[in-house]
């Protein structure tokens, strides 16, 4: 009969301790790491664990698109030091707070028309979290999902820009990236950058696989 709360994830706790410690009085931008345990109660990815251990890093106080760069550059750099090889950031632009609902509008009714093609969870995911329907694995929801409306095409030109900044510095970094229209995260508090960090490998039978091994995002209205 206990009733027992497990850490889900670290973004939020971080926001509010950075809050309720007035850490927005102290020189801009705030870095901070975690590290730790963390728990899932929903069933987990193919290669994911209920309970796993996670690194996190946030970069506080400033909408530079430079920070965006510089917390995938370091992500990279974690991880070319541990070993990993024949890495690539998968990224996207979620746009603002202003834009997102016609987005949101936009991908509803398109899915909607293919409502009797699609599996179980997406049949849920329409009418809580329309944006979860990007992320669905199931292979008859996948034709449905390339055809679908692109959030970039709903982006203002500050959110624009701010997405060319970051591929840019990207590029100048030397990080090898695909724009991928239907990466959204888990998350709903994301606004502008999305990205995961992928690793390209191949099975036994010389077929090629991708697996994620990080990802993240800008939360610009969380602490609201």
């Amino acid at each position: 009969g206990d009733r027992l709360a497990v850490r889900p994830e670290y973004t939020a706790a971080i926001m509010r301790a950075y809050l309720e410690h007035g850490m927005m009085n102290l020189p801009q931008p705030v870095m901070l790491y975690s590290y730790g345990q963390t728990f899932r109660h929903d069933k987990p990815q193919r290669g994911r664990w209920r309970q796993f251990r996670q690194f996190n890093m946030e970069i506080l106080g400033t909408e530079k698109s430079i920070a965006d760069a510089l917390i995938i550059r370091t992500l990279i750099t974690i991880l070319e030091e541990f070993g990993f090889t024949d890495l690539i950031v998968d990224i996207n632009s979620m746009g603002d707070r202003e834009t997102r609902p016609l987005f949101i509008k936009e991908l509803t009714n398109y899915y909607k028309k293919h409502l009797e093609h699609l599996c179980k969870d997406c049949h849920e995911r329409i009418k809580t979290n329309p944006l979860r329907l990007l992320d669905c694995k199931q292979e008859q929801c996948q034709p449905y999902k390339e055809q679908a409306p692109s959030s970039l095409s709903f982006l203002a030109s500050d959110a624009r820009s701010h997405f060319k900044e970051v591929l840019q510095y990207l590029e100048e970094m030397g990080i090898p990236y695909r724009v991928n229209n239907s990466l959204v995260r888990g998350q709903s508090y994301y606004t502008r950058t999305v990205f995961e960090v992928i690793k390209v490998d191949t099975d036994e039978s010389g077929k090629e696989k991708e697996i994620t091994i990080t990802g993240g995002g800008r939360y610009d209205n969380l602490a609201k």
